[in-house]
């Protein structure tokens, strides 16, 4: 009994060291497994990373690109707001010339003189007004000409301006694209020469195509920018119209007096003064110009009713030295400017040129006055998107993005070889991704009540478009923004095709 239990005993501890076996074979394919495994995830990590990498390049050029069309609005809104000043000045001018004119001695005065009995109820008054407003004339004077000069060098900045960031931001991209990659990864750039390569040409084409610098002034036809300056919500009433009665006041330019020693007891000698005026932009988008006319209706009982000038007075800016449209004489083409506007303001006439008051017509004889600008006062070139796009996405940028193979495994000394090395099986030693991204247009209307206050714009009522209608792209809004977007199939192809040439 005591061998038999001694036996028993020591095969038990015999068979007690045969699992060791298969647990180191499981450790060492367990090893081998985490081994390739770690290698694998180092590959799959920096595929991530570079195409995140070609993510934040490709965001980065796309900023750049809606930032360009922002700038772009905002200085189309202020050269806009700048045009409509100069309108303005061009209007003062005008008026307060023709206003001067209306008080001065003229050849009225010698009819009132020649005719009326008591001629110093209308000199009088005249010579009253030409006192009071000889400071006002003085001062305008002096300040309306610096002041177009100003505004007019201000808008050729800002023409400039926009043209240079435009040029500027177009040749910064592909830098700014390095760095931003760089930034995010040191050891990746942008491919050297993408953005200049055949295979980008057509991407650079469409992008350096969607915009243009276009040139309003010395030409005819449409034009946007003239039409966003000339619509009559953008221009007020004192440009566009300053037709007045002036006899409004007791002895205020008007006459109710007799004429008794021209036609007898009883006889009477009337004067009522109208006056006509307005501004308005040149079919070519050369300048803005201006005419202001008074005219004095008389009426003597013994001989009926009489015409005459009262005063006139003209302005301008831009170059006058061919202010007509058909020259050499005034056709009805030159009574017309840009937006639908003639007769500068006249109303008697539907018909651009035809009856027109005669001191009107006899100041744009004479051409349209003094230029107050003559440098940059017509619409100056302005950046604007070409055609009437609908689609609300400029054109796709790309980039491709290169990290070396020798720099995916960071931890070199736990690289597997021989067989369970895990190989990058990088093309041309390199590790390429891509990404696109793009500027697009977006009026957010955000004028519908909502629960949360929270991500909403601040007086949001005043930045949807009246009636809540869809607003196309163009230059004149800043709404870009930036987006990534899908790259096109053609461009994994070429990329495919630069980084794996076909087999000879």
């Amino acid at each position: 009994m005591k061998r038999s239990a001694r036996e028993g005993r020591a095969r038990v501890a015999g068979a007690s060291g045969q699992a060791l076996v298969p647990a180191l074979i499981f450790l060492l394919v367990g090893c081998i497994g985490l081994y390739v495994a770690f290698n694998s995830f180092q590959m799959t990590s920096a595929r991530i990373k570079l195409q995140n990498t070609a993510d934040a390049a490709a965001y980065s050029a796309a900023v750049l690109q809606a930032r360009d069309y922002n700038f772009s609005a905002y200085t189309n809104r202020a050269t806009v707001a700048n045009q409509v000043t100069a309108a303005q000045v061009v209007a003062l001018k005008s008026w307060i010339d023709e206003l001067d004119a209306t008080y001065s001695p003229s050849d009225l005065d010698n009819t009132v003189n020649a005719l009326a009995d008591h001629p110093a109820q209308w000199t009088t008054p005249k010579q009253i007004g030409k006192a009071d407003i000889a400071p006002v004339r003085a001062t305008l004077d002096a300040l309306l000409s610096t002041v177009a000069r100003n505004i007019g060098s201000l808008n050729r900045a800002l023409s400039d301006a926009q043209a240079n960031y435009h040029a500027a931001v177009f040749a910064a991209v592909p830098d700014t694209a390095d760095a931003i990659a760089q930034l995010n990864q040191p050891d990746t750039h942008v491919t050297a020469g993408y953005f200049t390569s055949a295979r980008n040409a057509a991407q650079l084409a469409a992008w350096n195509s969607y915009t243009a610098t276009l040139t309003p002034a010395g030409t005819l036809g449409q034009d946007d920018f003239a039409d966003v300056v000339t619509n009559g919500t953008t221009l007020d009433r004192f440009v566009k119209n300053r037709d007045s009665v002036r006899s409004v006041a007791p002895n205020f330019q008007q006459l109710n007096d007799s004429a008794n020693k021209i036609c007898g007891s009883g006889s009477s000698f009337t004067i009522n003064v109208t006056h006509d005026g307005g501004t308005q932009l040149r079919s070519d988008k050369s300048g803005w110009q201006s005419i202001d006319a008074s005219t004095a209706h008389l009426r003597i009982s013994c001989i009926g009713s009489i015409e005459s000038e009262a005063g006139r007075g003209g302005s301008a800016n831009g170059d006058i030295t061919s202010y007509m449209t058909h020259p050499p004489f005034a056709a009805w083409q030159d009574w017309q400017g840009y937006g639908g506007y003639f007769n500068f303001g006249y109303t008697g006439s539907a018909t651009p040129g035809w009856q027109v008051p005669d001191a009107m017509a006899e100041q744009f004889r004479e051409g349209p006055g003094p230029s107050l600008d003559a440098v940059n006062g017509g619409l100056l070139p302005y950046q604007e998107v070409i055609g009437k796009p609908v689609a609300t996405k400029a054109p796709r940028i790309t980039i491709e993005v290169t990290r070396g193979s020798d720099t995916l495994v960071k931890t070199v000394g736990l690289q597997a070889e021989g067989p369970m090395r895990v190989d990058n099986n990088a093309a041309g030693g390199a590790m390429r991704a891509l990404s696109s991204a793009n500027a697009y247009f977006v009026r957010p209307d955000e004028t519908a009540s909502g629960t949360s206050f929270m991500g909403r714009l601040v007086h949001a009522d005043q930045w949807a478009r009246p009636g809540h209608q869809t607003e196309y792209p163009s230059l004149f809004s800043p709404y870009w923004q930036a987006a990534l977007a899908p790259v096109d199939a053609s461009e994994r192809a070429a990329a495919q095709a630069n980084q794996i040439p076909p087999p000879q």
